[in-house]
């Protein structure tokens, strides 16, 4: 194969030549040699004959490749020479890209000899330690020689010791250490010379890197440049080319239909039609009371967007019954004509279905043309409408998913909150205006027994259908853990191992507070959320300072909580916005005597909070101590003679307290569930009894499975197992669960029964 040099510059020509050279020695063709080095045989071709200049690894790949064909191996003169000849080339043909490969081949000499630098560097420092410490050995050996020397002159005279030894140790010792004192010496020398040169070699390496990226800079600039006269040159292609690609470029920007629709008619006018709508079914935008059908002068449609003097959007028009059935039966487009010019009716369909159609007015040539559209261009614009009917259909399914996500949301929050004669809980959600969708926020209030009450707020991370869910599945969590009153920080570990097991790829924050009513204090435990604030009876309010703890889905973290002393009148505000000045806010809450309702709707129109496009939930919670809360405890043995004595214990406390209307009740309880506990216990059996407007009832034992409520005869004889079935029919409220000695079984009784 013959290979022609090109003309011009002489080193663009001489790397020709040496490459051409090179290749004949291979002896294959050029589409064989493509296929070896898996190249493109057009840019292999380009890089023989000049056109391109080769990049570095194609002449190392070359001259690799004839050295296993000859059977020679490549000296390192003859790869130097390659090289001189390509970046000769590459400075006459691209200068900047010349400037950076020279520079970033001096870059890498310069890192090399740093490299080195460094390690000589180390080396001296490691024999000058070593040479220190053998100096330092000798210079003591040399002391101690003379110090025995010195003594044993004081002992025997010096005559003596001249007859006994003529001091060839010590001098001996002299020298040497004199030898190694020389040595160091030059260590030194040596070493600071080494970091000298180490000096040198980083200041070069910096030097190099900024003039690097300045041309590095300075090479993208330039393809910018290159890019956008490619732009520029784009913008003379063909009217379909320029069509195509403003329409990827413009449509399908917005979520919602309307916007879609918008676009699509604008990206036609004026190029290609003087004036475009585009009109849908009613019941593809979900107005589904809307008018939508045939008419005897034709389809009644919704006209969704327009461009041009296409008329007013969301208008009622009538398509021409001819052109409407001829759309849905062949759902091909129509031409028409009407006084105001041609009409080029394109159907709108996904899956199938037609469900609108997009129609040009005036023609090809827009403003002023008439012209008829040809077959190619209806061609090209039937394509076009195609896709535009896949953006509107996503348009549409992303309005329904948002609607959909706004409307599980707003079933997730509860209109009022549950509250006990101690704690009365009010909330406030806001929906916000993000473009996502609806949030995960929630709010809830669970009451507990003896008197307390779970409140909760959270905020799933992210918007749209799945942070929805995600919410729905964490909120489920919370209250089936509440209900089995587990810990605050207990709570949000198993919350998060709950994330961790359902999959869910989001993150949450979430606030859970207990209020217990006759201690007067709060349990809160935080997993990334705003703190909470305090607001005290007497005015004023305190941020509630809780651990520090990780978000919900991280996992494998620790949670901690903190118990606070809430005095009687005091009201406690959460929010689910982790961007609102909470404080700040309630700060401004002068005075007292504010009802949680209030609280709620001042939070909310606070100037930081109205401006927010998130979700915003607030929760506020009046709390009013026990007034009257009586407690008394017992233990036995698990002993059946221990259970008429617990009965006894019993029925004599609740006369105390005047609870004599459910003392038989509450007696026969206690002793089916001592009962129960004395079957299975093996260490004490412990009860509680608390009076405040209601009596709960507490018995614990070291068991640790919880006891199931089944099918027995209510007449059988205590201990057959029927303590649960009678909690059931006679008991307010009850339940089971476990606690840190066992287990726990309770019931509340209220002293109005019957």
């Amino acid at each position: 194969m013959t290979l022609e040099l090109p003309g011009g510059e002489p080193e663009v020509a001489a790397l020709t030549a040496f490459l051409g050279q090179l290749f004949r020695a291979l002896g294959l063709s050029l589409t064989r040699y493509a296929a070896r080095c898996n190249r493109d045989k057009g840019s292999v071709s380009r890089y023989l004959s000049g056109a391109r200049i080769a990049p570095k690894d194609f002449v190392d790949e070359l001259l690799r490749q004839v050295a296993e064909t000859t059977g020679q191996s490549v000296s390192p003169d003859v790869q130097e020479h390659a090289h001189r000849l390509r970046m000769a080339a590459l400075r006459v043909r691209n200068a900047s890209r010349h400037e950076v490969e020279e520079l970033r081949e001096r870059l890498g000499a310069a890192e090399r000899e740093l490299q080195l630098a460094g390690v000589r560097e180390r080396h001296l420092l490691r024999s000058l330690q070593a040479t220190e410490a053998q100096a330092a050995q000798a210079e003591q050996r040399y002391r101690q020689l003379e110090t025995d020397r010195a003594a044993a002159r004081y002992e025997t005279g010096p005559g003596a010791l001249e007859r006994r030894s003529d001091g060839s140790g010590a001098d001996f010792a002299r020298e040497e250490l004199r030898a190694l004192k020389q040595e160091l010496d030059l260590l030194r020398a040596e070493l600071a010379r080494a970091q000298g040169l180490r000096h040198d070699a980083e200041e070069q390496c910096v030097r190099l890197e900024a003039r690097l990226l300045a041309a590095e800079a300075a090479l993208a600039t330039q393809r910018a440049r290159r890019e956008r006269e490619f732009d520029y040159r784009a913008e003379l292609e063909s009217p379909a080319a320029v069509l195509t690609r403003e329409f990827a470029r413009t449509v399908g920007t917005g979520a919602d239909p309307e916007t879609t629709a918008a676009e699509l008619c604008a990206v036609f006018v004026p190029g290609w039609a003087a004036a475009a709508a585009v009109e849908v079914r009613a019941a593809f935008v979900g107005e589904d009371g809307a008018p939508d059908g045939w008419t005897p002068d034709g389809l009644l449609l919704h006209r969704l967007g327009t461009a041009g003097a296409a008329g007013e959007d969301r208008a009622r028009v009538v398509v021409p019954r001819a052109q409407a059935e001829r759309i849905l039966r062949e759902g091909a487009p129509v031409h028409a004509d009407s006084p105001e010019g041609p009409v080029l009716a394109l159907p709108l369909a996904v899956r199938g279905e037609v469900f609108g159609v997009l129609r040009l007015f005036g023609g090809a040539g827009g403003d002023g043309g008439r012209a008829a559209y040809g077959r190619a261009e209806a061609e090209l614009l039937a394509g076009l409408a195609e896709r535009g009917a896949l953006l509107l259909d996503s348009a549409r399914m992303h309005r329904a998913e948002a609607r959909l996500a706004r409307a599980l949301q707003r079933s997730m929050i509860p209109d009022t909150l549950p509250g006990t004669p101690w704690a009365r809980p009010a909330h406030r959600f806001r929906p916000g205006g993000h473009r996502g969708g609806a949030g995960g926020d929630w709010v809830d209030a669970v009451p507990l027994h003896g008197n307390r009450i779970a409140l909760v707020v959270g905020a799933v991370l992210g918007h749209g259908l799945p942070a929805v869910q995600a919410m729905s599945r964490l909120r489920a969590g919370v209250q089936a853990f509440t209900l089995l009153d587990v810990p605050p920080a207990r709570l949000l570990r198993h919350l998060d191992d709950l994330a961790q097991r359902l999959g869910d790829d989001h993150l949450a924050t979430c606030l859970y507070a207990v209020y217990d009513p006759v201690a007067r204090t709060c349990e809160l435990a935080s997993a990334g959320h705003l703190p909470p604030v305090l607001l005290h009876p007497g005015g004023g309010s305190t941020e509630v300072v809780l651990p520090a703890n990780a978000p919900i889905g991280v996992g494998g973290v620790p949670f901690a909580a903190r118990t606070i002393e809430v005095p009687d009148g005091s009201v406690l505000v959460l929010c689910s916005g982790n961007r609102v000045e909470l404080a700040d806010h309630c700060a401004g809450l002068t005075g007292s005597e504010w009802l949680p309702e209030q609280v709620c709707d001042f939070v909310l129109e606070a100037p930081g909070a109205v401006e927010r496009r998130d979700d915003l939930a607030v929760l506020a919670a009046a709390f009013d101590g026990a007034p009257r809360a009586e407690e008394e405890r017992y233990e036995i043995l698990p002993r059946p003679v221990e259970v008429p004595l617990l009965r006894r214990l019993v029925r004599r406390q609740l006369a105390a307290w005047g609870l004599g209307s459910i003392a038989d009740t509450a007696t026969l309880l206690v002793g089916e569930l001592a009962t129960d506990a004395v079957a299975a216990a093996e260490e004490t059996i412990g009860l509680r009894l608390v009076w405040t407007d209601r009596l709960l009832v507490e018995i614990t034992d070291d068991q640790r499975e919880l006891p199931a409520l089944a099918e027995v005869d209510p007449l059988a004889e205590e201990g057959a197992g029927r303590g649960l079935l009678l909690l059931s029919r006679l008991a307010d409220r009850w339940g089971a669960e476990r606690s840190s000695y066992g287990r726990k079984v309770w019931f509340e009784l209220s002293p109005l029964r019957g």
